[in-house]
């Protein structure tokens, strides 16, 4: 007895202290870092974060790199909402018809951030349908099989206000985007690498606009000096420019907006009694003007312009600079049946 008893401490020892030596490589080794990391991904936001691209953010940390997770909704209408690093994701399939519900909090159109307002919106590039403002980025896909589109947005602070950080950003949200499309069962065309997006100057010049702005008339009492936009290549889902005096303030004048996709259904409203949306396919009120136009089979793209508390524009100006505004606006993104108010 006392024989076996030898032999079988012979024999566990040996096990007892490779099994303690493997649990350390997994615990302390950067393969078994990662390991971990990737068992997290696989629950974590319903698996639709990719490793390598939010690896990029996180450096294989589960804590704090991966602080949380929520979801909600289910068939046409879901989202997921998560934590990678110190950005926030939002994963969504929206249907074309929603219109954003500014009194239900945790829904997919009201989770869709304002921006940066120290930088306009460019496009991603790569053949994506998206943007950043160098803080926020956004993509989207619209499903060919389904009345739905996929959205997905990384919403960062300052510190990844660069080109390189801005790059890895547009990278996850890509990623992230190809996964869910997978999962959700959305058939989209995708786009290829991200490139190189640089931060650029977007702050006001004199002479005629050449971007965002190119085309748009300003009024004829000389209250406008100066423009502030950025490139137009047709694939940004949001492109923004103002017109602006230095005479008296230095103060923007008047706001261009153009969204599409779900970031036009954002800013749609069907209640009459809500002040802050844009009612019907077009028209205007005391300070704004808006027209719509059809992408494709998604929602319509809304085109926009708001007067400034330091503007005073002649009679008719408004409908007048949004036309010029919109009819561009859609060519670039190859909208058509653009509506504006009469």
């Amino acid at each position: 007895m006392r024989t076996m008893r030898r032999i079988a401490l012979y024999v566990a020892l040996p096990l007892v202290l490779l099994l303690s030596a493997g649990y350390s490589w997994y615990r302390m080794s950067d393969t078994g870092k990662r390991w971990r990391y990737e068992d997290r991904l696989a629950t974590y936001c319903e698996g639709l974060i990719p490793a390598a691209e939010s690896a990029a953010l996180t450096s294989y940390s589960i804590d704090p790199g991966l602080p949380g997770d929520r979801t909600g909704g289910a068939d046409d209408n879901r989202w997921d909402e998560c934590g990678v690093a110190d950005t926030r994701l939002l994963v969504a399939l929206i249907p074309h018809d929603a219109v954003r519900n500014r009194r239900i909090s945790g829904e997919p159109l009201s989770m869709l951030r304002d921006g940066s307002p120290d930088h306009l919106p460019v496009a991603v590039g790569g053949g994506w349908q998206g943007h950043t403002d160098f803080r926020d980025t956004g993509i989207v896909l619209n499903c060919t099989n389904r009345p739905a589109s996929l959205v997905v947005t990384v919403s960062a602070d300052e510190s990844h206000e660069n080109a390189e950080e801005t790059r890895r950003i547009a990278r996850l949200a890509t990623a992230t985007a190809e996964r869910a499309a997978e999962r959700w069962s959305c058939d989209a065309p995708h786009g290829s690498r991200v490139p190189t997006v640089p931060v650029r100057p977007d702050s006001p010049v004199p002479g005629n606009a050449t971007g965002t702005c190119a085309g748009v008339p300003v009024p004829g009492d000389d209250s406008v000096d100066w423009h502030r936009e950025t490139t137009a290549p047709g694939t940004a889902l949001l492109e923004t420019c103002a017109l602006g005096e230095t005479k008296a303030r230095d103060e923007e004048l008047y706001w261009f907006g153009a969204a599409f996709g779900p970031y036009a259904q954002r800013l749609r409203t069907s209640d009459d009694g809500d002040s802050g949306g844009y009612r019907g396919d077009a028209g205007t009120d005391r300070h704004s003007a808006w027209a719509s136009a059809a992408c494709g089979k998604g929602p319509r793209a809304l085109f926009t312009v708001n007067d400034t508390e330091y503007a005073a524009p002649p009679r008719g100006y408004l409908r007048t600079a949004l036309r010029a505004f919109a009819e561009r606006a859609a060519q670039r993104h190859g909208c058509t049946d653009l509506k504006l108010p009469s």
